[in-house]
């Protein structure tokens, strides 16, 4: 049985939002509220388990994308 901690969660997403700040040139605070004003918090939480195993250049290529597609 896979138990996902919170912690887990918790720890990706505020790693993804440190890493599309870097990329986009953003600050901490407008990178998280971009993200969580698009939606894409949610889509980060919701799909880390397999979004964790990949490469930085496609978390922001896949956040950009659900960005693109659900805005």
């Amino acid at each position: 049985m896979n138990i996902i901690r919170p912690e887990g969660r918790v720890w990706f997403l505020a790693s993804c939002v440190e890493l599309y700040k870097d990329v986009k040139g953003m600050s901490r605070h407008e990178a998280y509220g971009y993200l969580r004003e698009t939606g894409a918090v949610r889509f980060i939480v919701d799909c880390w388990e397999a979004l964790h195993t990949t490469s930085p250049a496609f978390i922001v290529d896949s956040i950009d994308e659900y960005v693109r597609n659900n805005a």
